[in-house]
């Protein structure tokens, strides 16, 4: 099965997009382009493969272009780029087995492998070309696809008897082809009419003369003038450093191959791969890459650049003698003759990973997460259209030591101080970017754990009150809630006799100054607080509620999510689904209090909203309506009520890179909404947008409205849920709608869903009381 796309309008789009913003509808992917697995070039171009993403590299003008779902790519995490010299086309293997290729403005899926029912491996390990025919190297065998018919031509099953074997890489010498496997090396002649048929293929590990070969994974082949080198990857086998060897067939016998100035014995390296490449052959090993010439002897050497060391990946030459270099650190590095040493990679966040965000003042934030994995991540800042990692050393604190961090807040009166929530280290403040302060057991209320040797003080929950102090919840200690004023006096409240010693996760704080903690567990559930600054916690203003009738009615006390929507109402993610509490006022009240979940029709059928789904996140745009992230099934827009789906994207049906969506973060001023996946950020312009309490500066874009533009026309500036009556000159009623939130959308017809004639159309904006009332105009030219 095969599917063709275009991908050069993707392409001038997103080079468009650069500039300016996504388009309401319209999809940006926000992936992080470092660590660099694969490298291909050919006809000009050098494609880097990332763990995120993919790029090419145009040699003849520098400039870089970013490939994804987004513009036309079938998958997300590709293992491997290579390039055909016999076509011009690339291909690309996804880790679930999907494969692309790439021929001009085309992108061709071929989906066989990743839809075939096999039972085990289905990896694509490597691929090896001969003429129009890609072998790839498999978890289970060898599949041959003809990219030029762009179809699977045959399967190889080449272990004994058939048997299904773990292929780890393939070459051909003209004569023989070769493949290294998970317990050895097999070969067949090229010439065999029937190399479907295992007996067509013979284990070579022990031949009469020379060395016989251990039994074991040999990930890398290639043949070298007449001669067959492969590697024996002790790594793989046991993931203990430099314990491979290497070792080379005469068609006679195996000798071990010891590179110059290596040990005697053969060993003492981790070997990435040995192919090659320009008639010279490349030897990627873990800290540095050799080349050598057709007598075998060293022509270059690169052990490190730009004052560090090598991190290669895999490399490939050009017939210009340039090496180009994926680098676990710098993305596409390269050594050009005339130029030196230069690294690349898009724009983008550091990794993929993030567990929270937080946007203001069209400044995006992420919190990478980690509990307890030390990983000294820094912050990811959006701003301005470009990703930057907040990772600055300043007197006060160095960035470099801050690890785990989970949680990130912006000062809602002052935009430029930030606080970060670490786990194992407290609160880190910022300012402008620059650490500040380092709020610990030392100089604050927080506590650590106390252990043995070391005392992590782990924070994660974080949020302002009205009042302007800040809020954080310190797991696994007794005064598990601390508060910051703003004259910077940290407190305690001790909450032990009531909840225990858990770990607690997201604070949320209504419009009672009630503050709502998920505790993850401790037999889990919700702690509501009703006190305040001076108010030590008791039982007539602490309360754990829970899945019991009366208090609290959660479907599930596994809870992920907390959101408090325009209404004041309380949204609930569990693994059962969402639940609501209306009436969050009266939890201390003695009145009925308890969650509700949401009934919706489906196919003729109620049932309650994601009653099956692990609901991970949840966040209310500018028109109350509610975006949730699931760990299974991808995101959904609510209505306001929840009752009504308005979109449903997963990875089938959008460039949703992964149907796991643990974080969401919405810009209100614009409409755009964040997505944190397992697989990285992307984000999607929606139509709604804040509302203003009353109307302001009312406008229209695009205006005018030009004869080639058939999108959406948004008229800004509007409150929520206005009316809008749009006429054409002579007064009459050519179409009408509602604002979301702040903004509304006309896409240039009238109720008969035809393009509206030429000429100017009147826009008469009406509050929902009747009250307030505007107008403005759009020009439409045909």
């Amino acid at each position: 099965m095969r599917k063709i796309s275009l991908l050069l309008p993707f392409l001038l789009i997103i080079s468009f997009l650069s500039a300016q913003q996504i388009p309401i509808g319209g999809w940006q992917e926000h992936l992080s382009y470092k660590n660099a697995l694969s490298v291909a070039e050919g006809n000009g171009f050098v494609y880097c493969l990332t763990t995120s993403g993919i790029f090419n590299f145009k040699k003849s003008d520098n400039s870089m272009t970013r490939l994804s779902k987004v513009n036309g790519l079938s998958d997300i995490e590709g293992v491997m780029v290579n390039y055909n010299p016999y076509n011009n086309k690339f291909l690309i293997a996804y880790k679930n087995s999907n494969i692309d290729i790439i021929e001009s403005n085309q992108i061709i899926n071929i989906s066989d492998i990743k839809r075939k029912p096999i039972i085990g491996n289905k990896a694509i390990n490597n691929i090896h070309y001969i003429n129009q025919f890609a072998h790839l190297a498999c978890g289970f065998g060898i599949v041959v696809l003809d990219t030029e018919r762009n179809e699977v031509k045959d399967t190889y099953y080449i272990g004994p008897v058939g048997a299904a074997i773990n292929v780890l890489d393939i070459t051909s010498d003209g004569t023989y082809i070769y493949a290294s496997t998970e317990t050895g090396i097999y070969r067949a002649l090229l010439s065999d009419p029937n190399l479907a048929n295992y007996a067509s293929w013979t284990m070579i590990n022990n031949v009469a003369t020379g060395l016989d070969l251990p039994t074991g994974m040999y990930n890398s082949i290639t043949a070298f003038y007449g001669k067959i080198y492969t590697n024996y990857s002790k790594y793989l086998m046991s993931n203990v450093s430099n314990q491979d060897t290497l070792f080379v067939f005469d068609g006679t016998s195996w000798t071990i191959f010891i590179p110059p100035g290596f040990p005697s014995s053969g060993s003492g390296y981790v070997t990435r791969s040995i192919k090659n490449n320009q008639n010279q052959l490349v030897l990627v090993l873990d800290g540095s890459i050799l080349l050598f010439n057709s007598s075998v002897v060293g022509s270059g050497y690169f052990s490190g650049y730009f004052g560090d060391v090598t991190r290669a990946n895999a490399a490939v030459l050009d017939a210009a003698g340039s090496i180009w270099i994926a680098d676990s650190k710098y993305g596409l590095a390269s050594w050009r003759p005339s130029i030196g040493y230069q690294y690349r990679y898009p724009n983008g966040p550091s990794t993929e990973r993030s567990l929270n965000m937080a946007i203001a003042k069209n400044q995006l934030l992420i919190a990478p997460g980690g509990y307890a994995n030390f990983l000294v991540d820094g912050i990811y800042q959006f701003k301005e259209e470009e990703w930057n990692n907040v990772k600055t050393t300043s007197a006060a604190v160095s960035m470099d030591s801050i690890y785990d961090i989970m949680n990130v807040v912006i000062d809602p009166d002052d935009s430029k101080k930030v606080f970060a929530a670490t786990w194992g280290q407290g609160v880190l403040e910022l300012y402008d970017g620059t650490p500040v302060k380092l709020h610990n057991s030392t100089n604050s209320s927080l506590q650590g754990l106390g252990l043995p040797g070391y005392n992590p003080v782990n924070i994660y929950g974080m949020a302002f009150d009205e009042g302007g102090s800040l809020w954080v919840t310190n797991s696994g200690v007794a005064n598990s809630v601390s508060y910051k004023n703003t004259s910077g006096t940290w407190n305690a409240l001790y909450f032990q006799p009531i909840i225990g010693l858990v770990n607690m996760e997201q604070i949320l704080i209504d419009k009672e100054d009630q503050k709502w903690i998920v505790l993850s567990n401790g037999g889990g559930g919700i702690l509501v607080y009703q006190g305040n600054t001076t108010a030590p916690p008791s039982a007539s203003n602490s309360k754990k509620l829970t899945v019991t009738a009366g208090n609290g009615g959660l479907p599930s006390n596994l809870v992920y999510c907390l959101a408090k929507d325009l209404d004041d109402e309380i949204w609930v993610g569990t693994d059962k689904g969402i639940a609501v509490f209306y009436s969050p006022e009266n939890v201390f009240s003695g009145s009925n209090f308890d969650a509700q979940q949401i009934l919706i029709e489906q196919d003729g059928n109620v049932q309650i909203l994601l009653e099956t789904e692990n609901v991970l996140s949840i966040a209310v745009d500018g028109a109350n309506r509610k975006w949730i992230g699931t760990s299974n099934s991808g995101a959904y827009l609510m209505s306001a009520d929840g009752t009504t789906q308005i979109h449903h994207f997963d990875e089938s049906n959008s460039p949703l890179f992964s149907n796991s969506v643990k974080s969401i973060s919405i810009n209100n001023e614009t409409g755009e909404v964040y997505f944190g996946t397992t697989k990285g950020i992307i984000s999607f312009r929606g139509t709604s947008i804040e509302a203003f309490e009353e109307f302001t500066d009312v406008y229209a874009f695009p205006n005018p409205v030009k004869h080639d533009y058939d999108g959406p026309i948004a008229i800004k500036g509007l409150m929520n849920n206005s009316t809008l009556k749009i006429t054409d000159i002579s007064g009459a009623l050519v179409y009408e709608t509602k604002s979301e939130g702040g903004q509304a959308i006309w896409y240039g017809k009238n109720f008969k869903d035809e393009r509206v004639s030429s000429g100017v159309y009147m826009v008469f904006c009406t509050s929902e009381d009747g009250q307030q009332k505007t107008v403005t105009k759009i020009l439409v030219i045909n």
